[in-house]
Order: C-alpha cells, then sequence, then structure tokens
C-alpha cells in the first residue's frame, strides 16, 4: 500500500470530489469552449499559420461588415454590391479555415476528456480500491449506537471505524449541497406558466340557457 497517512488521504480525497463537483457544475462543453479559445488565442500570438490567417480574415470581415452597414446601398450602389461581394468571398474562405480547424478541436477535446478523467474520476477508483481497507478516523467507544457504527464501517474497516467509501460519500453529498445552494440564486427564474384561454374558458361555470318567449 501506498504511504499516505489517513490525514492525507482525507484531504486528497475531499479535494478530488471538490473538483470533480465543481466540474461538473461547469459543464464539459463549456470547458472545452474556453480550453479551445484559449488554445486558438495562444496559438495566433505564438504565430501559427492557419490560426493567425483565420484572425487575420476575420478581423477583415469585421471591418468590411462595417464599412458595408456605414453606407446606403440606394446611393452608393456599385460600392456596396462590391464590398458585398468581397464580404461573400471571405466568408466561404473563412468557413473553409473554420473547417479545417475541426480536427484539431475534436482532438483537444479529447485530449482534455483525458486530463478530466486522470483527474477526477480514475484518482476515485485508485482510492476506493487501493485504500478500500484504510481506517481513516475511529469513534470512541461508546459514542455511536452499535448499529451506526457498524454501518459507517461498511464495507471494509473494522467496526468503529470509518472507511473511504462512507467518507467520499458524505464528502459527495455535502458538497453537491453546498453547490447547489451557492448556485441556486444565480439561476434564471422559471416564469409562472399561465392557462390559456381554453382552459379558463372551461373552468368558468356556463351560462344557464334563456327560456323560449
Amino acid at each position: 500500500m501506498l504511504d499516505i497517512s489517513p490525514y492525507q488521504l482525507v484531504i486528497a480525497s475531499l479535494l478530488v470530489i471538490l473538483f470533480k463537483q465543481i466540474v461538473g457544475k461547469v459543464g464539459k462543453e463549456v470547458l472545452e469552449e474556453n480550453g479551445w479559445w484559449l488554445y486558438t488565442t495562444v496559438g495566433y500570438r505564438l504565430g501559427d499559420a492557419k490560426l493567425k490567417e483565420l484572425g487575420n480574415k476575420r478581423a477583415e470581415l469585421a471591418k468590411i461588415d462595417r464599412e458595408r452597414k456605414s453606407i446606403s446601398a440606394q446611393d452608393e450602389y456599385a460600392r456596396w454590391t462590391k464590398l458585398n461581394r468581397k464580404f461573400d468571398k471571405l466568408s466561404g474562405e473563412t468557413e473553409k479555415l473554420v473547417e479545417s480547424q475541426k480536427g484539431k478541436k475534436a482532438q483537444l477535446g479529447r485530449i482534455l476528456g483525458l486530463v478530466l478523467f486522470a483527474t477526477t474520476s480514475l484518482p476515485i477508483w485508485v482510492f476506493r480500491i487501493w485504500f478500500r481497507k484504510a481506517v481513516l478516523f475511529y469513534f470512541p467507544a461508546g459514542t455511536l449506537p452499535y448499529a451506526l457504527e457498524y454501518v459507517l464501517a461498511l464495507p471494509f474497516v473494522p467496526t468503529g471505524g470509518v472507511g473511504l467509501t462512507v467518507w467520499m460519500f458524505a464528502c459527495n453529498s455535502v458538497i453537491s449541497s453546498l453547490i447547489f445552494m451557492v448556485s441556486f440564486p444565480f439561476q434564471a427564474s422559471v416564469p409562472p406558466i399561465r392557462p390559456t384561454d381554453e382552459k379558463e374558458d372551461k373552468t368558468k361555470p356556463a351560462k344557464p340557457a334563456t327560456p323560449a318567449s
């Protein structure tokens, strides 16, 4: 067994679970998009030919678009048409460059997925298998009812102790609840659903029939 003290094991497992919960809350897609943005930004500044060309074309597209919107198609039709053709041509070239970068983006996504697996799921499984019999701490005898001590010791540690399985379950539950409590006030509110007119009409009492004269 690796030479790790119970204190180190408690802290390490807590940090891994915290990081995994944060990653789950943020979302893998968001991390991939931010990773791709960082890659393209750094690559552009380091002089990557494709990324530099893509950045230049996007800047030129934005410039042409501003110029095109600043003139009237009726007053300067010839100039507006010329700018429009140039804009369409650059748009096509930009799309081709974007398509050529999709392979790199997919590769970066796979690398990020492996990194996340190596820093979240893999350590948890290593802890569960390698340190499954490690006792993190003991309760003094008689502190808890025997039945509760027995449950807390499941599945591999002696009765009276707390193992990694129970500790990680408790950490996961507490951290998940804390993240929910912190993020809940910032979630978008859902507007109440109003009943449709048809439903409202059904709930209204029917008018009494008018007697024939």
